[in-house]
């Protein structure tokens, strides 16, 4: 509800951090006055990259954990005008992330593009019924460097599932792109 998500353990005492906020309150910088103060919708963590996870919030904002700390190591703020309904990192380029937003809108960040603070893409699907979920699944081996096509899947709230293959920019990785990231995710 407060924009906090919460680290819990089934036996015992958690690991710390104990939450993960977007920001430090106590940061008399630009960053604390815009903290995000609604809900969390949705997490997903990095399946390159274990202890990276994002978070999306529902009033159109994301976040980039680590699971060493707890404050958010990026932001996009305002990614939609829209409630985001889901944000998923691609199974098959482990820089990219989707958000899906209750206009159905689907946007793709990367976090190598020249501008990662703004989409790279984006695109409108359906006409009058909303999308409610989103998922995304690689074809053949999953490692990074494996050859196989990216595939999104979107559920209506119709009933319908719309299978889409995601754009070849969206769903591969150099070797030096791939070193590249590893720096910035430390």
């Amino acid at each position: 509800e407060d924009g906090r998500v919460l680290r819990g353990a089934r036996y015992g005492a958690p690991v710390p951090p104990k939450s993960f906020v977007p920001c430090d309150p106590f940061d008399a910088g630009h960053a604390a006055a815009s903290a995000p103060n609604e809900a969390v919708v949705s997490l997903d963590f990095n399946p390159h990259f274990p202890g990276v996870f994002i978070a999306a919030y529902e009033g159109g904002s994301v976040a980039m954990y680590s699971t060493t700390s707890s404050l958010a190591s990026r932001r996009w703020d305002g990614v939609t005008s829209a409630k985001v309904i889901v944000a998923r990192w691609s199974p098959a380029r482990p820089s990219v992330f989707l958000v899906l937003d209750d206009e159905c809108c689907v946007r793709a960040f990367d976090l190598l593009s020249d501008d990662g603070s703004r989409a790279m893409k984006s695109e409108r699907f359906g006409k009058r019924e909303k999308i409610t979920s989103l998922t995304l699944a690689k074809l053949g081996d999953r490692a990074w460097d494996a050859p196989g096509q990216c595939l999104a899947s979107m559920a209506y709230d119709d009933g319908r599932t719309d299978v889409h293959v995601v754009a070849r920019e969206l769903s591969s990785i150099t070797e030096r792109e791939m070193d590249e990231l590893r720096t910035l995710m430390g």
